[in-house]
């Protein structure tokens, strides 16, 4: 009874199951789900650990006139933290400038040149973020120069066996209970707010780094407006920020529930208002229209080129694009990215390339795919992996070398095993480990190791894959939500909108549409690597479209006139209406 009065008062079976199916049924919790609140799901940012900590030694540089420096990650989850944290802190009155390492002289993370320079200039207080839960050795440095760190981060702690004792405090910390905690290999910084310290209290360990940035944010601000001091921000005008968050959190690899959702949800609100001149620019140079601005359009569109400025030349002019109020530097800037994007497009087919011919090459049948060369470049080898998993349905490791004798790879899981447990395993398989560094979370990670070395790759990650194997393998099943009629399809579209954005955690919807005729088909896109294929049913037509697919890719080749069951989502085509995203055809 009380799930018909539910199903009734939604007024839409299709929102009804939908949720069902993703385990939403009390009535409270199907409004909190569909109706995200700023209020109601933001935490208490000083359930996190070494926030008070963090927040205090701010306040003093704040009110001593100390240089404070935002040392953010070069990706599509680091630059937009970077900036948006950098423009809080000088809108309130600190002095701060933002550093991004370049990947190709300085790689990952913080390092010791990019350190002393900083500490030359006077800057006594550094913020990370996106990085810094690993980074032992230069935090030790950062100390020495006379720098406070303060660590914002998101990423895997490392156990304590990985512990080096040279740079490691203790690894048992006391928290308000008066337990004792094992919080896994923390580096000397003055603080590390990190929600997947197992010493945090905070209730969603799932925030990107932009996102527990925007958590010390709002924790400053509750300090300074609760100390009664005025100062010339505005209650609520930090929202205006979340167009940042919000990019961060759809472009990184977290679940789209709880508080990420309402950072993912009113982040798309403010982007659409459009108010950045990059952004705008942007968004104008690929023909995205602001105000119906999707997840997908930041998945597949804006992130790749932020994310192209560090890959292919320096990430100062993604953060620029951000950052600048110019309009006519943001035009310039937004061609730029593109251009940018086009030869990382080029750099990647060509590394695919080679690898698959490799791989075809190869007799040797493996769990996971592991190599590289000292000519691949490291910063796209993350999309690469990705190419190769998706096609392979293994694990994937890649490695490269550029500027410098340290191999640096990257990493994707098929979603049977956890990357960094992955990487774990196999450390641990020898006394002095296999990897000089590694990091990352259960589907992306980036590694390096010498080359001396780089030839135990493949056994110790076969043997660590088997390892893993036999105490946990969790494939994710292919589920099919709902059978939809094709003629339902501009209604479901309309529905759909109150469930978005999706992402992990909330995997967009995937339809069966029975027995639908196909009337054309065609192949189509600059490399003619599309199928575009003509649907109907009953005289209605849609479009369907499987990217990356021939009329050979399925278990039947798709002709014209076959009558089929087709596997699908339902998506806004380039025209604005909905269409149907064919995947697979049985």
């Amino acid at each position: 009874m009380k799930s018909y009065r539910l199903r009734e008062r939604l007024h839409d079976e299709l929102i009804f199951d939908l949720l069902y199916s993703r385990g939403i049924e009390g009535e409270q919790d199907i409004k909190n789900f569909l109706e995200p609140d700023f209020v109601r799901d933001s935490g208490d940012p000083f359930l996190l650990p070494d926030m008070g900590v963090a927040v205090e030694r701010l306040l003093s540089a704040k009110k001593n006139g100390e240089q404070v420096a935002v040392w953010s990650d070069y990706d599509c989850d680091g630059i937009p933290g970077g900036v948006m944290l950098t423009e809080f802190l000088r809108a309130v009155g600190f002095t701060a400038r933002h550093y991004i390492p370049h990947r190709h002289t300085e790689g990952y993370g913080l390092n010791e040149d990019g350190l002393a320079e900083l500490a030359q200039t006077g800057v006594k207080v550094i913020i990370t973020i996106d990085l810094g839960t690993t980074e032992h050795e230069s935090i030790s440095y950062a100390n020495k120069k006379g720098i406070d760190v303060i660590v914002t981060d998101h990423h895997q702690v490392s156990p304590t066996s990985y512990a080096t004792p040279e740079t490691e405090p203790p690894a048992k910390r006391v928290i308000g209970s008066g337990a004792a905690y094992d919080v896994g290999n923390l580096p000397p910084a003055l603080a590390v707010i990190n929600p997947k310290r197992a010493d945090s209290a905070y209730p969603f360990n799932g925030l990107c780094g932009a996102g527990v940035a925007w958590k010390l944010v709002q924790a400053i601000l509750s300090k300074m407006r609760e100390g009664g001091q005025p100062f010339d921000y505005a209650e609520g005008k930090e929202k205006w920020l979340l167009d940042l968050v919000g990019l961060a959190t759809l472009s990184d690899m977290v679940p789209l529930v709880g508080e990420n959702r309402m950072l993912a949800h009113f982040g798309l609100t403010v982007m659409r208002r459009n108010r950045r001149p990059g952004f705008a620019a942007l968004l104008k140079l690929l023909r995205i229209k602001s105000h119906t601005l999707t997840e997908d359009d930041i998945g597949f569109m804006v992130a790749p080129r932020i994310n192209a400025a560090s890959r292919m030349d320096s990430p100062e002019a993604a953060a620029r694009l951000l950052a600048t109020e110019d309009p006519a530097e943001a035009r310039e800037l937004g061609e730029a990215l593109e251009a940018l994007n086009n030869q990382r497009k080029g750099l990647v087919a060509a590394t695919v390339k080679e690898a698959n011919h490799r791989l075809a090459q190869t007799s040797v049948e493996s769990p996971v795919i592991v190599m590289g060369s000292p000519s691949w470049r490291p910063g796209i080898l993350g999309l690469v992996a990705n190419s190769l998993m998706g096609a392979h349905g293994k694990p994937v490791f890649l490695w490269g070398r550029e500027g410098g004798e340290t191999l640096k790879g990257s990493c994707r899981s098929d979603g049977a095993l956890n990357v960094v447990d992955l990487m774990g395993t196999a450390q641990r398989a020898l006394p002095d480990g296999v990897f000089e560094d590694f990091g990352g979370h259960h589907a992306a990670g980036g590694f390096s190791l010498t080359q001396e070395r780089v030839h135990e790759l493949p056994t110790r990650l076969a043997g660590a894959y088997e390892t893993l194997r036999k105490i946990s393998s969790v494939v994710e099943p292919v589920v099919l939500e709902r059978e939809v009629d094709l003629a339902e399809v501009g209604h479901a579209h309309t529905a759909l909108a109150r469930l978005a954005p999706f992402g992990e955690g909330n995997r967009k919807p995937l339809f069966i549409f029975p027995r639908v005729s196909l009337e054309g088909v065609r192949m189509f896109g600059k490399a003619q690597d599309h199928l575009e294929i003509k649907l109907s049913k009953n005289g209605v037509r849609v479009p369907g479209v499987s990217f990356f697919s021939s009329q050979d890719s399925f278990s039947k080749k798709v002709e014209a006139g076959l009558t089929a069951d087709i596997v699908g989502h339902i998506e806004n085509d380039w025209r604005g209406g909905p269409r149907v995203r064919v995947t697979d055809v049985i």
